[in-house]
């Protein structure tokens, strides 16, 4: 009976994902009609069927793959990061400009009204002046790095897919991953996604590790979690995510070891996120240490009807800027009062066209791309011409992988049993879905997200490959 019982559980996470990922799927397909986009199709189903091909028939073991995965990957995204000289604007500008700052001795940036609300961001300042000690303060050091963390990235989402699915799946969908064009957008950015994603990926993967002892499992995740949260605040959505998949996997198979694992997790997770934290207090960086002052910003933002849950400056100016924070967080919580007490049906629709501009709008070359002119973000006439093919050729293979993921999890919902790796990433990827209904939302977020979409697509990929025998010997 409790097994019963608890199989539904998993069923019921992974039926809400296919619904919403079979939504996400609709939006798109619009959108690529509309757009015109469906023709580029021509031009990725060919590379899907080549990758498929090569991924069937490649002869290598599944250690020297990884690393071949990790190698092409760095050299790829390296060479965009020689090539394109992208120069950091926005948030990425204050990280640079202070980590320079940091080098040199000088942390009164710690007192900034910037740091002191948002105070998680001085991680990314450490992250860099860290590297800069290293390499120096130019700039492609600094995007190498971070290249080197987008190959750590794709060399995980093969590890991981090999335990959602198999090897030659997963072979299949971290090579698709090292050619989709998304990633390259953001590879020249000094953004802090790609080190936080890969210690994300890494503490998922670790958790993964039957051979390994469940306690330093425990210990070892919750490092790199709370690692990757230090850089980037996402560690939250994961550990939620492990809580409920631990439960599940507990109370089905009585794995009461599950539980321990993940109790050690958060508690270290917990102590090196403090650790982190005071260490920013003792070093005096920066005062408030890693804190966020102002976690209903988000909020506000993301409830925001008339900017679509995006970034706007008039909540800047009339909520953020607020200098007295007890006064701001009082306008900001009657803010969000004011902006959810609509009639349901509006909510309901605002909460459609979140999850349109979030998960189904054309991606962007902005952050890497552009040219900064009049303080504004400006294509230049060369990347005017070219924008609309790559843009194209993304939305149509972001398009096929999303229909691989469902299909996935359409074959999990059908078999007998669903795996608990599979369980575990299904239930962080909709935690990511979820969290964004809620807060503030950007193309640029969907980052992390893609990732999951793709290591979850390995099993839906299990299709393609049935016709092949050397695949069916080897299962």
């Amino acid at each position: 009976m409790e097994t019963k019982k608890v199989s539904v559980s998993s069923k019921l996470v992974i039926l809400i994902l296919t619904i919403f990922v079979s939504y996400v799927i609709f939006l798109n397909l619009v959108c690529s009609v509309y757009a015109n986009a469906v023709l580029y199709a021509i031009l990725v189903v060919p590379v899907f069927a080549a990758v498929l091909l090569l991924s069937a028939k490649i002869k290598i073991l599944p250690a020297p793959f990884a690393i071949m995965v990790f190698i092409m990957a760095f050299l790829m995204k390296g060479i965009f990061a020689v090539m394109i000289d992208t120069q950091p604007i926005s948030d990425f500008n204050t990280f640079y400009k202070y980590a320079i700052n940091l080098i040199q001795g000088n942390k009164s940036f710690g007192q900034l009204f910037y740091f002191k609300t948002w105070a998680y961001q001085t991680g990314p300042v450490i992250y860099y002046s860290a590297i800069m000690k290293l390499f120096g303060t130019g700039l492609l050091p600094l995007k190498l790095v971070n290249c080197f963390f987008m190959a750590g990235s794709n060399m995980l989402v093969y590890l991981i897919a090999r335990k959602v699915s198999n090897d030659f799946t997963a072979r299949f969908v971290s090579i698709l991953y090292l050619v989709y064009p998304a990633p390259y957008f953001l590879t020249p950015v000094l953004t802090n996604q790609h080190f936080a994603a890969c210690m994300f990926l890494a503490g998922i993967y670790v958790l993964m590790l039957d051979s390994m002892n469940m306690i330093l499992r425990g210990i070892l995740a919750g490092l790199l979690m709370s690692v990757g949260n230090g850089v980037r605040p996402l560690g939250l959505l994961i550990i939620i995510a492990v809580v409920v998949w631990s439960l599940i996997e507990a109370a089905s198979f009585k794995k009461t070891a599950t539980l321990v694992m993940t109790a050690v997790l958060l508690v270290v997770y917990l102590l090196g996120c403090f650790g982190l934290s005071a260490a920013v207090r003792r070093a005096e960086i920066n005062p408030e240490g890693l804190r966020n002052n102002f976690p209903l910003w988000k909020f506000v933002i993301g409830f925001n009807q008339n900017s679509k849950g995006q970034f706007n400056y008039d909540d800047q100016n009339n909520i953020f800027l607020i200098k007295d924070s007890a006064k701001r967080n009082s306008v900001a919580l009657d803010t969000i009062k004011k902006r959810i007490s609509i009639e349901p049906y509006k909510m309901v629709a605002f909460i459609g066209t979140k999850i349109n501009v979030m998960w189904a709008e054309f991606d962007t070359m902005m952050w890497g791309f552009y040219e900064t002119e009049d303080g504004k973000l400006k294509a230049s006439k060369e990347i005017q011409k070219i924008e609309p093919i790559v843009l194209g050729i993304e939305k149509i293979f972001y398009l096929l992988v999303f229909i691989l993921l469902l299909m996935g999890l359409i074959r999990s919902l059908t078999s007998r049993r669903i795996r608990s790796e599979l369980l575990l990433t299904a239930l962080a990827l909709l935690c990511f879905f979820g969290v964004h209904i809620l807060i503030e939302i950007q193309v640029r977020y969907r980052y992390f997200a893609v990732m999951l979409v793709f290591i979850i697509a390995a099993k839906g990929s299990e299709i393609l490959f049935a016709p092949f025998k050397n695949y069916k010997n080897n299962l």
